[in-house]
């Protein structure tokens, strides 16, 4: 295949991958996305296999996440380094991916390879680099689907990149890809279908606000719970709603627990905590009329922002008539917080988040759906309120029942369900991509140890 096909075929698979994404958003189109990419590295020598990895992803990331100039403001020096950084992740999956091509030829061997590669990669980029970013993934841009409460995203991708490498293969092989493909497709589409379980019976208020001002929560919080004649059981306010530690100002909080007793709700506040060293923490603050009944501190704090110290347990908080989760914003971008929450008994899950209007529309429409997916895996109702939105009601299977339109204040009111049962996912589904993550490593050196014996033992050949 000359260069320039393959050249037109990663630029096409980018351009496709770009379109999976918000603000488009096509879905359905996550199937196919990276089909032209496995075709144009299919028998290439590694070398050059990596320079169409890096531009795939330099165009890929470059455009998806081109929102960062928004939210590092005076520091558009920082997009370039932090797109290449991204797009080698992708160099390191097609080199890989280029030399068991060469190996294997077309079969089985190289589409298995394919997928085990590309989960390795997009684990350890999501979860454990240092810059870890779990967004623009295949699974994620296909949406919530049958594998998510089994396999959890990383699976979705797992079997996406399957399919697509299947494909790439010889005829019979490709007949397979297509009907898995086919069948993330039905299952993607049959999951959007399905009725939202019908037992809700806890009723929760959210409200969605760029002004941090307490009265202003108090007021936003009072014009619906004074009009609603059942009130309310949870009452949630965003990531920061009280950018300081609200116990120290003994007015305010003397306000909050009057609008609990007033309201005779739970309230999840967003605020913080004051250390004994000078530091604090980005807290979740549950409490009723009696006083503080949990709070939780965000463990996966933002990347460059004064985000406070991070915290390392992820509890569901006792109140006296539930367990809840109330993880915080970006502890949601990751797999660990919300499971470890569901494993230790929250039945549904309260979130404050944070996307400043300042951050625009991609920005926000893309970090939304990261919450759903989280949603399907640990089959748990989850409401999020945000500053500027998207404030949001997901149920179990990760539909988007409801929601308030970005960059507007006000309240969303809604009736969730609860519940005890644990997904497979939650359970052990989680350990997926560990092991494959382990197994793609393994892999990889193999091949490279393998290729070493073969030049040595080449050369030892021409030299006899």
């Amino acid at each position: 295949m000359h260069i320039l096909i393959r050249v037109a075929l990663v630029f096409l698979s980018a351009c496709l991958g770009i379109l999976v994404f918000p603000p488009i958003g096509w879905a359905s189109l996550a199937v196919v996305a990276w089909v032209p990419l496995l075709i144009a590295l299919h028998g290439v020598k590694p070398s050059h296999g990596s320079y169409l990895g890096l531009c795939h992803g330099a165009l890929f990331y470059g455009v998806t996440m081109s929102w960062i100039l928004d939210v590092f403001e005076g520091a558009g020096h920082m997009f370039v380094p932090l797109i290449l950084i991204m797009a080698l992740f992708t160099a390191f999956f097609a080199r890989g991916y280029a030399v068991a091509s060469r190996r294997y030829g077309r079969g089985w061997m190289t589409a298995l390879f394919a997928a085990v590669w590309w989960v390795a990669m997009e684990f350890y980029r999501s979860e454990l680099f240092y810059l870890k970013f779990p967004w623009m993934t295949p699974g994620l841009g296909l949406g919530p689907t049958w594998v998510s409460p089994i396999l959890g995203v990383c699976g979705a991708s797992f079997l996406i990149i399957l399919g697509a490498a299947l494909l790439c293969q010889k005829k019979n092989h490709r007949v397979m890809g297509a009907v898995v493909l086919l069948l993330l497709l039905v299952s993607m589409w049959a999951q959007e279908k399905r009725e939202s379980p019908q037992n809700t019976s806890v009723r929760v208020a959210a409200v969605q606000s760029e002004l941090m001002d307490i009265d202003n929560y108090i007021s936003l919080t009072r014009s619906v719970t004074s009009t609603e004649r059942e009130g309310f059981d949870i009452i949630l306010w965003p990531e920061n709603a009280i950018f300081y530690d609200v116990r120290r100002d003994q007015r305010q909080w003397d306000q909050l627990l009057g609008l609990a007793e007033e309201t005779d709700a739970i309230l999840v506040v967003g605020t913080q905590t004051l250390r004994d060293d000078g530091d604090w923490h980005n807290t979740a603050l549950t409490l009723t009329k009696d006083g503080v009944a949990g709070e939780h501190y965000k463990n996966h704090t933002v990347h460059f922002f004064d985000d406070g110290v991070a915290g390392t347990e992820a509890k569901a908080v006792t109140t006296p008539r539930w367990k809840i989760g109330t993880p915080i914003c970006f502890d949601c971008d990751y797999q660990d917080v919300i499971r470890r929450m569901v494993a230790d008994g929250a039945e549904f899950l309260t979130i404050p988040s944070m996307d400043a209007i300042r951050w625009g529309e991609k920005q926000h429409f893309q970090h939304a759906e990261l919450f759903r997916h989280r949603a399907a895996e640990n089959g748990r109702w989850i409401v999020v309120a945000a500053t500027s939105g998207m404030t949001q009601v997901i149920d179990p299977h990760g539909n988007r029942t409801k929601s308030l339109p970005i960059i507007e204040e006000g309240v969303l009111t809604a009736e969730i369900g609860k519940s005890k049962r644990q997904t497979i996912y939650t359970r052990a589904g989680w350990l997926f991509p560990w092991a494959a993550m382990g197994a793609g490593a393994f892999w990889v050196l193999w091949l490279f140890f393998r290729g070493l014996r073969e030049k040595w033992q080449s050369r030892d050949t021409r030299i006899a």
